[in-house]
């Protein structure tokens, strides 16, 4: 089977970087739009049009709807047509809608993420949502983003729970590519997993492990320290280019089958797909199990199916499982276990029992 890494070319961290990113900018065309709701908007437009202005870049702003849907994409790719490269700043949502844009206008993406929440930014992959927020498609486009960057001082700003999100996303990606490989399972994009996607993978649960705690605080005081630097890098780069090389496995399928439930949407992507690694680590009988439930207990992460908004009924659970074993077959296949629909609902079951007894413990 091929080996086959994904990576963007060039991708930039630092505090105050978009301040003074307009040379990076230059370097995917002079015509740029700017891809962002209305609050980030706020956040990104004046430094944006500074740094433009410094090097004599022309820069138009396009307000995201908020859903990365059919809809709104083609009412973006439209807009977009004759700029040179198109810019997508916000979350995950406003970031896949400019890759779909860009796939499909034909132009280089540069994504800039102000939350530090999914690895969506680093990704050759977008969701595209149905408008009431579940998964229609994971749509695998023609390249990777040109061009990443990350201002790390507006990451610290942003509210904590979008960076906690982003590392219970971060935290599954080892996980999922350690199934992958035990498995012999693929990549998303057919390939076998690297060496180098798994190492990568291996380091966001080793970073997280280490630094998660201080990361959380550090953000919660609006300080941009070495352990808050190291998690966003975790969160965005080690864990796109991890989950891209390495495969997805149980953890990502349970997210997917939770979009289906109307209760969940309230929920961030970290935060489903963190019980959804709980699930995976309950159905393999990992040896980490309780450390990730300590991890996820510790960064208040949702252990259990109330706290994603899901009752614990036959009825919601049978609607998860069935979505996975109907659309989430690749992934089921980079599992090191043979599952059944019923073995499924067990573990869920299972994980929410350890959620539920660990939280009643305190």
């Amino acid at each position: 089977m091929i080996r086959h890494f994904e990576s963007p070319p060039l991708y930039v961290q630092g505090p105050n970087l978009l301040a003074r990113c307009g040379a990076y900018l230059g370097r995917v065309g002079v015509r740029l739009a700017v891809i962002a709701d209305a609050v980030v908007e706020g956040i990104v437009r004046d430094p944006l049009e500074r740094t433009a202005e410094e090097h004599d870049l022309d820069i138009i702003f396009l307000q995201f709807g908020g859903e990365c849907e059919r809809g709104e994409v083609e009412r973006l790719a439209a807009l977009c047509l004759g700029v040179d490269a198109v810019v997508g700043a916000g979350g995950g949502r406003a970031v896949d809608a400019a890759k779909l844009v860009g796939d499909r206008v034909g132009i280089p993406v540069v994504s800039c993420p102000t939350v530090a929440s999914t690895d969506a930014p680093v990704s050759r992959v977008a969701v595209l949502n149905h408008a009431d927020g579940s998964v229609e498609e994971i749509r695998l486009l023609s390249r990777s983003p040109a061009l990443v960057l990350v201002d790390s001082q507006i990451v610290a700003a942003a509210p904590p729970r979008y960076l906690v999100a982003g590392m219970g996303d971060a935290m599954a990606t080892w996980f999922e590519a350690r199934a992958c490989w035990r498995a012999g399972g693929k990549t998303l994009f057919g390939h076998a997993p690297t060496w180098a996607g798994l190492s990568l993978a291996r380091q966001c649960w080793e970073n997280l492990r280490r630094h998660a705690r201080e990361a959380l605080s550090q953000a919660q005081a609006g300080v941009v320290g070495e352990a808050l630097e190291t998690v966003i890098e975790t969160n965005i780069l080690l864990s796109g280019l991890g989950f891209e090389n390495g495969g997805l496995a149980l953890a990502h399928a349970i997210h997917n089958g939770l979009t289906r439930i109307p209760s969940t949407h309230e929920a961030l992507h970290g935060e489903k797909v963190a019980f959804g690694l709980l699930v995976q680590c309950v159905a393999e009988e990992a040896e980490e199990v309780e450390e990730v439930l300590s991890l996820l207990l510790g960064l208040g992460l949702p252990v259990t199916l109330g706290e994603l908004g899901l009752e614990r009924s036959e009825e919601a659970l049978f609607r998860v499982v069935e979505y996975v074993f109907e659309k989430e077959t690749n992934k089921l296949e980079n599992e090191p276990v043979q599952l059944s629909p019923e073995g499924l609902m067990e573990a869920m079951l299972r994980a929410d029992a350890l959620g539920r007894a660990a939280r009643s413990r305190g």
